[in-house]
């Protein structure tokens, strides 16, 4: 979609089709999705810069504030918008340079607007537009993963409480870390921290060691963490809250 009329422009020799993927000069290219994008990439997308019209587009929090600002669009943000779509495309799709590189600017614009725009924003806003499967474990390196679980403790279930305390607590600030600034290497590092093989206690070393080679994990297993520690972590407020009610409605009883 073309960010100055709001139409989508005519692509000539460039095929949107289903699938993640698009054809050029017949000849089909695919365009990868949280199943087959990495952590690495993902981090390499968030560091490039957005055009300052674009970020004021993606911050305007209603419909009516996007509408003012599309308005005051210009060719040369347009061209602008070309130039950060070309770098998120190389990353992004297995479209050569080359073609990237000769594609006019409406085009690359649309290819990003169709198929790489959520994607960003959810990078860059930590809100993914993914549905979690709610796995259990996942395989990496001829090992397996588990994701942290949930155990039975005073008649509540409390997230996190096989962890011992300093994982759960350095979990917890590197998962606010990320979740308030995204960080280079803190998505990394929560799975290294949480996720080990079962029955491994949590060892600082080995998880820094692991975290550099979880950049090759897909960004759906990020995801399928992500979900799963903000389960835990809202879970365990809602535990504290309860418990918390209850013994002062013990305490009411008794006094009264």
């Amino acid at each position: 979609m073309s960010f100055l009329s709001g139409n989508w422009h005519s692509l000539g020799l460039i095929e949107l089709i289903k699938n993640k993927m698009i054809e050029i000069n017949d000849k089909q290219y695919h365009i990868k999705d949280w199943d087959t994008l990495t952590i690495s990439e993902a981090e390499k997308l968030t560091d490039i810069k957005l055009p300052e019209k674009m970020k004021e587009l993606y911050t305007c929090g209603t419909k009516e504030k996007f509408e003012e600002v599309q308005k005051t669009i210009t060719l040369d943000n347009e061209i602008d918008f070309a130039k950060y779509a070309g770098k998120v495309l190389k990353i992004m799709s297995d479209i050569p340079n080359e073609l990237i590189k000769y594609m006019q600017y409406h085009e690359r614009n649309d290819l990003y607007e169709h198929y790489c725009r959520e994607k960003i924003i959810a990078l860059l806003s930590a809100i993914p537009d993914y549905k979690p499967e709610k796995i259990a474990s996942f395989e990496f390196d001829g090992e397996v993963f588990v994701l942290p679980k949930t155990l039975k403790i005073f008649d509540k279930y409390l997230p996190g409480h096989s962890e011992k305390s300093l994982t759960f607590t350095e979990g917890q600030a590197l998962f606010k870390a990320y979740a308030e600034s995204q960080e280079k290497g803190n998505l990394r590092m929560i799975i290294a921290v949480y996720c080990r093989p079962e029955g491994e206690e949590y060892d600082e070393q080995k998880a820094i060691e692991r975290s550099e080679k979880f950049g090759e994990l897909p960004m759906s297993v990020a995801w399928e963490v992500f979900f799963c520690i903000t389960e835990l972590l809202n879970t365990s407020v809602k535990t504290i809250n309860t418990s918390y009610q209850e013994t002062l409605k013990r305490a009411s009883t008794c006094l009264n």
